[in-house]
C-alpha cells in the first residue's frame, strides 16, 4: 500500500489559493470589528462608533465583509475535501477512517484554540467536515441542491427554533457578558481561558447556535465540493461564460440585498416580531452567499485576464499557508485586545478596523512569503499533516546546487 502525500505547492491550483488568502483578509477585517462590538456596554459600543469615520466604517464591515468572507473561506474547505479525499482513496486501504481522523485532529486544534479567542470556527469544521463523508458518492449536481438545502432551509430552520422556543436573554447572559469583558481587561490567562469556554457553552451549546452552524458550515462545504466535482477552475477559459452569467444573477440579488439592509440599518426601518427576525436572516443568508459569488467571481475575471498581479501573489502566499495565518490572527487580536497586550477592549474606535486589517494583513503577507520560500508548507499544516499520515514528514525544501 502507498503512503498518501500532502498537497504539495507545484500541485496546487493558483485561484484557489488566491481567493483563500483574499477570504482571510476580509475574515481578519471582520474579527477585529467584532472586537469593538461584542460584549460592550450598548452605551459604550455607541462611544465607539460615534464619529462619521466610525460610522462609515461600520456600515462597510456589515455591507460588504460580515459573513460573506467566512462563506468564501467555508466553500474552499468543502473544495479542499474534494482534493484530499480523491487523493487518499487511490492510496490508503481506509481513506474515511483518514479523514475521520484528520478532522479529529483539527478538532483538539479547535478545542485549544477556543481557550484564547471563543469566535474560532475550526471545531464547526471539524464536526461538519466529517459529515461530509456521507456525501462523497453523491452525484455532482446533487452536492449542490443539498448545499443549498442545508444553507437557506435547515440553517433559517434551527435559528427558527432559536428564535420562537428559547426564552430571550436575560441577567444570565448579562452577567456573562460583564465577566467576559472584566476578564479580559485583566490579563489573567486562567480567568481568560475560563471566559471563552463559558461563552462557548452558553451561545453554541445552551442557546443551540453550535447546530445551527453545523448546518450552516455543512451546506457551504458541499457547494465548495460541487464547484470540485464540476471542474470549474481546472479550466477557467472553458467556464467563462458560466461565470459571466453567475456574477450577473448573484450580482443582481446582491443589490436586493443592499436594498434591504439600507432600509433596516441606515433608513432605520423597524419591524419588531419574531416572524420578521427569522425572515431577515433567511434573507440576509440569500444576499451573503449571492456577495460573496461576486468577489469569487470577480476575482476569477480580474486573475483570468491579469494572473501576475502582485497582489495575487501576496494573496496566494497567505491561501497556500491558511491555517497558520487563521491562528496567527489570533495572536493579533490577544495582543491589541487582551489584558496582557495592549488592553484595547472598549479603547478602539470602529475607524481603526480598516487600516489595522491592512497594516496586518502586509504583515501576514511578508511573513507567508517568506516562510514558503524556504518551507513547503505552513507550520501549522506541517504539524496537521504529520499527525494525519501518521509519520515525519521534510519541511524544508530541497534547493538543486550546480557546481
Amino acid at each position: 500500500m502507498n503512503t498518501a502525500l500532502p498537497i504539495d505547492q507545484k500541485n496546487r491550483i493558483v485561484i484557489i489559493d488566491i481567493i483563500r488568502g483574499f477570504a482571510l483578509f476580509g475574515v481578519l477585517i471582520a474579527n477585529l470589528a467584532g472586537f469593538i462590538n461584542f460584549a460592550l456596554p450598548e452605551k459604550q459600543i455607541a462611544l465607539l462608533t460615534n464619529t462619521p469615520a466610525d460610522k462609515i466604517t461600520d456600515h462597510f464591515v456589515s455591507f460588504l465583509i460580515d459573513g460573506k468572507f467566512i462563506t468564501i473561506f467555508s466553500m474552499l474547505f468543502g473544495y479542499g475535501f474534494g482534493v484530499l479525499i480523491e487523493r487518499v482513496s487511490m492510496r490508503v486501504k481506509h481513506p474515511n477512517l483518514f479523514f475521520v481522523r484528520r478532522m479529529i485532529i483539527l478538532l483538539l486544534f479547535a478545542f485549544i484554540h477556543l481557550a484564547f479567542w471563543w469566535g474560532e470556527i475550526l471545531n464547526v469544521y471539524a464536526m461538519a467536515g466529517m459529515c461530509m463523508l456521507f456525501f462523497k458518492n453523491t452525484k455532482t449536481k446533487n452536492l449542490l441542491w443539498w448545499g443549498l438545502v442545508l444553507f437557506l432551509i435547515v440553517t433559517p430552520s434551527i435559528q427558527g427554533l432559536k428564535i420562537f422556543l428559547l426564552p430571550a436573554p436575560g441577567e444570565k447572559l448579562d452577567l456573562l457578558l460583564n465577566s467576559y469583558v472584566v476578564n479580559i481587561r485583566s490579563g489573567n490567562i486562567l480567568n481568560i481561558i475560563k471566559s471563552n469556554y463559558a461563552v462557548i457553552f452558553y451561545f453554541f451549546i445552551e442557546r443551540w447556535s453550535q447546530l445551527r452552524d453545523i448546518a450552516e458550515a455543512l451546506g457551504k462545504f458541499l457547494i465548495g465540493y460541487y464547484i470540485f466535482k464540476s471542474g470549474f477552475l481546472l479550466q477557467l477559459s472553458l467556464y467563462i461564460g458560466l461565470f459571466k452569467k453567475v456574477f450577473r444573477v448573484a450580482l443582481f440579488i446582491a443589490v436586493l440585498y443592499f436594498a434591504k439592509k439600507i432600509i433596516v440599518e441606515i433608513i432605520g426601518a423597524s419591524f419588531n416580531s419574531k416572524v420578521f427576525t427569522l425572515i431577515d436572516y433567511e434573507l440576509s443568508n440569500i444576499g451573503i452567499l449571492s456577495l460573496s459569488v461576486v468577489y469569487c467571481t470577480a476575482l476569477i475575471f480580474i486573475f483570468h485576464k491579469k494572473p501576475g498581479l502582485k497582489i495575487f501573489k501576496g494573496f496566494a502566499s497567505v491561501g497556500m499557508m491558511s491555517l497558520t495565518n487563521y491562528l496567527l490572527q489570533t495572536l493579533f487580536y490577544c495582543f491589541f485586545f487582551y489584558g496582557f497586550g495592549l488592553n484595547m477592549m472598549g479603547k478602539m474606535h470602529m475607524q481603526w478596523v480598516l487600516p489595522l486589517s491592512v497594516i496586518l494583513f502586509i504583515v501576514q503577507i511578508l511573513f507567508s512569503r517568506s516562510w514558503m520560500k524556504r518551507f513547503r508548507f505552513g507550520p501549522a499544516e506541517w504539524i496537521w499533516r504529520m499527525l494525519s499520515y501518521g509519520k515525519y514528514m521534510p519541511v524544508k525544501k530541497i534547493h538543486s546546487r550546480i557546481n
